[in-house]
């Protein structure tokens, strides 16, 4: 039987509180390697626990909770505590392999922890993006430094979620590469599909700058001014008081209070339940990678009508399985809400279509499988 270690920061301790992003990912596929015979430990590095937690998964995945340190900086904790956590870890579990499951200044741990492990990393986003889009010089300056670091520590065994990270990332030092897009759990697939449209939109996300909710809510209005009548519920928090000030008074100035609720940070049975209410999934953002919230909504057989950037084209097919757009042009998501609107036929079969794409390219199990034939390739 396969040992993998899997190494992931700030894994919250309560599974139910994960808001997204790439422990949602992580949680996602041990959901389909629980289905396999392998035996996995994660490890995650943690600022909620002062001595080592361990907390079962399942019968051959076990999570181990290591205190971080108290440094206040997670940079200087790796530097300083790093080297001692994994060796004990690869001391006690004597792993095959050690696939991270995040970059950026983690990475630091590994040239000094374990030089002559196999280690492999799924790259979950670009840390050059980020710092463009970061406003405090901190936090340009600390991305930027991500950034420069990747390349440099990166292992030479790579899992990428789509052909637009290869794009990103070509490196002559990598000796395996795929590409495994993230998993998604099954009860995102056993949502049952609506028998009538009520022309619900969902956006799932935190709300910032580059997830563009400004963009969603001109559509509204320009609907509205046709008479053609949406609502939009919005599952995740502003990320800071500036752009929440700009999208209320926009809300306030169009007159769209009545049209748009938003919920908040949720958790996961809160995000199935809208799923299952809403119609379409809309989703603006400048830039992506490859976002679960489309893979989420797709197996929850919904229309995935979505902003042509980053890895967003190759997760469906457009016009069969979703709808893209270009973010200058504000016309055709206009036309395609329009065609939409109060269309059951046309949103049940898109729906139908997009649930068996989701199945085949996102289904945990099936990305379990991927990725545990990738770690028989490294390891052979």
């Amino acid at each position: 039987m396969q040992k993998i270690i899997i190494t992931l920061p700030q894994l919250p301790l309560n599974l139910d509180s994960i808001k997204g992003g790439v422990h949602s990912a992580l949680i996602n596929l041990l959901n389909g390697f629980a289905q396999f015979p392998i035996s996995i430990r994660v490890v995650s590095f943690s600022t909620e626990v002062n001595v080592e937690q361990i907390v079962s998964f399942s019968q051959s995945i076990f999570i181990h909770y290591v205190p971080e340190g108290d440094s206040g900086s997670h940079l200087i904790n790796y530097l300083k505590n790093g080297k001692n956590i994994m060796q004990k870890q690869i001391a006690d579990f004597k792993p095959d392999l050690i696939h991270f499951q995040e970059c950026n200044s983690f990475f630091l741990i590994k040239p000094f922890s374990f030089p002559r492990s196999k280690t492999l990393v799924t790259i979950h986003g670009f840390a050059l993006e980020e710092a463009k889009r970061k406003k405090k010089i901190k936090d340009k300056i600390t991305w930027l430094i991500n950034g420069w670091l990747n390349p440099i520590l990166m292992p030479k065994n790579i899992i990428h979620l789509s052909k637009f990270s290869t794009t990103k990332f070509n490196s002559k030092k990598v000796t395996h590469d795929i590409i495994i897009p993230n998993a998604i759990k099954n009860i995102f697939f056993d949502i049952p599909q609506k028998d009538k449209t009520d022309n619900r939109l969902l956006y799932l996300g935190v709300v910032d700058n580059n997830k563009n909710l400004i963009f969603t809510l001109e559509l509204l209005s320009k609907l509205i001014e046709q008479k053609i009548y949406y609502t939009l519920d919005v599952l995740g928090g502003f990320s800071n008081d500036d752009y929440e000030k700009q999208i209320r008074s926009y809300i306030i100035e169009k007159n769209l209070t009545n049209y748009i609720h938003f919920h908040g940070w949720v958790n996961q049975s809160y995000v199935l339940n809208q799923l299952e209410k809403s119609d379409i999934l809309l989703v603006s953002s400048k830039h992506e990678s490859l976002p679960m919230a489309i893979a989420e909504s797709m197996a929850a057989g919904k229309v995935v009508l979505a902003s042509n950037v980053g890895g967003i084209p190759e997760m469906f097919e457009n016009n069969v399985t979703g709808f893209l757009f270009d973010l200058n042009n504000i016309e055709l998501p206009l036309d395609i809400l329009i065609k939409l609107y109060n269309n059951n036929e046309m949103i049940k079969s898109i729906s139908a279509n997009a649930r068996k794409q989701a199945f085949e390219k996102f289904h945990c199990k099936n990305v379990a499988k991927e990725t545990i034939d990738f770690y028989n390739l490294i390891l052979n």
